[in-house]
């Protein structure tokens, strides 16, 4: 499984963009953790970089996305482009 993970340093509410196999992209930030979700935001074809902010590592991510990222399967990183 090929990860990116993006921050756009909290310019909106969906503060990082994972991008799943150069496939899917997924918002989210802090405050999806009372909502218990990640949600899917767009293909990666249609992801505006620019937009999704600076490439981070998984370590970057606050502890409790991490978890939540795990819950969800996605646990395995490394950076490619995109």
């Amino acid at each position: 499984m090929a990860i990116l993970i993006y921050d756009n340093g909290g310019k909106t509410p969906d503060r990082y963009c994972v991008v799943v196999d150069n496939k899917a992209v997924y918002a989210m930030g802090m405050d999806d953790l009372g909502k218990g979700g990640i949600r899917y935001l767009c293909d990666a074809v249609d992801l505006d970089t620019e937009e999704a902010g600076r490439l981070i590592d998984f370590t970057d991510l606050p502890k409790e996305l991490m978890e939540m990222l795990a819950l969800k399967g996605i646990t395995r990183f490394r950076k490619e482009a995109a």
